[in-house]
């Protein structure tokens, strides 16, 4: 998967707790393990987390979700804050 998916999520808890599923889907999704799923989940949600300390309730976090050589990158915008969270995926056996 070479294209970017980009989601919108509302910086209230009550719907980030969605995006990090989400990544552990998209990682299952491109070839990543369960185990790959759940590390990229966590490293999501401690990064969303430490973006809505500082913003509003009625703010919204951008998640751009990329797939490359080295595995998935998902970059989170809101306002003039980003973080970047990488997971890399693991080799084929050929």
């Amino acid at each position: 998967m070479s294209e970017s998916i980009t989601v919108i999520v509302p910086a209230e808890a009550s719907y980030r707790v969605l995006a990090p599923e989400l990544a552990g889907k998209y990682m299952e999704l491109v070839g990543g393990s369960a185990i790959d799923a759940k590390a990229v989940a966590d490293e999501l949600s401690r990064a969303l987390g430490d973006m809505a300390t500082v913003t509003g309730s009625d703010a919204h976090i951008d998640l751009t979700f990329r797939t490359d050589a080295g595995g998935v990158e998902i970059t989170l915008r809101c306002g003039d804050r980003s973080a970047v969270v990488k997971q890399p995926l693991p080799a084929r056996k050929t």
